[in-house]
């Protein structure tokens, strides 16, 4: 099954539509597996899309379907729950020349994710971010970091790859306490 990759600024119309269907698909489990919201309402979604300041890394396979959606955020501002001031703090040189970018999510369909599809998105975005020589931040539920081992198996693939650091730079812990 191949994949191709393209980059897009703005996506709408029909072509929104059928990455709306495929999110909806893929993320729907977050909405019970993580205690922040990762799934993005509908507005919420158009609006990304929109947003020329956030690139869009849009998969299909051989027959033209969706299957697979990166958001890479390369204005900090773009992206509401980041503080660019904190990036900017701890990358001056990188801040200095917009070379601070945030990945918003990525996704494949969950038909594809045992495919060639997933590493085919990473690989086309990872080329961009060697490209700029950006720093790049990210989050990773607990559900896809413990359970799926997310962020190990990307550190490792870029480590292989390319000359990377990687690094914790900031955690958030979410409590409940039950009062009986």
């Amino acid at each position: 099954m191949s994949t191709e990759v393209t980059v897009e600024t703005v996506v709408d119309g029909e072509l929104a539509e059928r990455f709306w269907e495929l999110y909806r698909e893929a993320f729907e489990p977050l909405r019970t597996r993580a205690a922040a919201r990762h799934v993005l309402h509908r507005h919420e979604f158009d609006e990304e899309m929109a947003d020329p300041r956030v690139l869009k890394l849009l998969a299909h396979d051989e027959s033209g379907e969706a299957v697979g959606l990166t958001t890479l955020a390369t204005d900090l501002a773009a992206v509401p729950w980041v503080s660019p001031e904190f990036f900017a703090a701890r990358y001056p040189e990188h801040a200095a020349r917009d070379a601070v970018w945030y990945i918003g999510f990525t996704l494949a369909h969950p038909g594809r994710r045992s495919t060639r599809t997933f590493m085919d998105m990473i690989d086309a975005l990872v080329a961009r971010l060697a490209e700029h020589r950006v720093v790049c931040a990210y989050d990773v539920s607990r559900f896809n970091d413990d359970g799926l081992r997310f962020a190990d198996n990307l550190r490792r693939h870029l480590e292989r790859t390319r000359d990377v650091t990687v690094e914790t730079v900031d955690r958030q812990t979410y409590y409940a306490t039950t009062f009986h």
